[in-house]
């Protein structure tokens, strides 16, 4: 019995690239439109992720595809059709995973921007633990509404950061100092009190969620206000998977920290959150940043709404994988 076996040749340069991307990268990776220079081609590498999304009340689940450009290159000499160089299989790993943070944090840019519409009805200062962080801001606004005008050298007895995070609702224009250094609401903040039919706490509410959507990688990186950030992460976590999913879906508590986790990866949750996750999550419901649905966490209709769009911005397919 006589057996044919045919080889192709590997006489242009993306079949020299994928020949080498079977070798040493495996199949879900492939090669790019090859870019000629003077004396060899730059292929640049395209990688394949796969994201498996659960609604578990519905028992449905939906597998999508990342399509992740310029992940790597390989450099194929022209004069003899061989790999000079290419992209050592860590650093492709390394930068697969940020091109997956790149899109965990368009969810959460445009999730923090939906904080700061008063429209939303978000309620803040009812995560009580964000709060010990946010102190500064959240005791000052209470005394400015109740007439009370603190100085910034009081302030400044308190703690260096005081002054520093009472700055935020400064440079919003929700107070100002007077020549004796004395801190008094503007005329913005007084409307707004006032449009809010002299309610306190959703007066705050509506300046904390300004303050967060405009300053909040600020306030975590600069001042290392970090107790905000495991509600932020847990929220992107959930509507990033129903964005992807494409409508609200209902989860437990456990696939919600593994989904932190997977969005965050290398970042573990601080152990007072891994210990008092519940908790965090009841603030969140209490909030209106999430819900329960029956024993299970879901979104925000509101919230949803604003976030879908990003849908389309999102580099993902439900159609099978081809390499061409």
């Amino acid at each position: 019995m006589k057996t044919t076996l045919r080889v192709q040749k590997l006489d242009r340069p993306e079949l020299v690239a994928y020949d080498r991307i079977l070798k040493r990268y495996g199949a879900g990776c492939y090669p790019q439109e090859p870019q000629e220079r003077e004396d060899h081609w730059k292929v640049p590498i395209g990688a394949f992720l796969e994201s498996r999304i659960v609604d578990e009340k519905a028992n449905r689940e939906r597998i999508l595809t990342f399509n992740l450009r310029n992940v790597g290159e390989i450099l194929v000499r022209k004069s003899t059709m061989r790999v000079m160089t290419a992209t050592r299989l860590r650093t492709l790993g390394r930068k697969i995973l940020k091109k997956r943070a790149e899109i965990s944090r368009i969810v959460e840019q445009d999730l923090i921007k939906v904080f700061g519409k008063p429209d939303m009805k978000l309620r803040f200062s009812l995560l009580r633990f964000s709060l010990t962080g946010l102190q500064p801001i959240y005791r000052t606004l209470y005394l400015l509404l109740l007439g009370t005008h603190p100085s910034y050298d009081e302030m400044i007895r308190v703690g260096p950061h005081y002054p520093e995070q009472v700055e935020l609702i400064v440079e919003l224009d929700y107070a100002e100092y007077t020549e004796n250094n004395m801190l008094v609401p503007t005329n913005k903040l007084k409307e707004l009190y006032s449009r809010e039919e002299g309610d306190m706490e959703r007066t705050i509410d509506i300046v904390l969620g300004l303050v967060l959507s405009t300053f909040y990688y600020d306030l975590r990186k600069r001042m290392r206000v970090a107790q905000f950030v495991p509600y932020v992460r847990a929220s992107t976590a959930y509507y990033g998977d129903a964005i992807q999913f494409g409508k609200l879906i209902s989860i437990s508590e456990n696939r919600l920290r593994n989904n932190v986790s997977g969005y965050y990866r290398g970042i573990p949750l601080p152990r007072r959150v891994s210990y008092a996750y519940p908790v965090m999550i009841k603030e969140l419901v209490n909030a209106k940043i999430l819900d329960y649905d029956g024993d299970y966490i879901t979104g925000r209709a509101n919230i949803f709404e604003k976030l879908i769009g990003i849908r389309n911005a999102l580099p993902m397919s439900e159609e099978p994988v081809s390499f061409g």
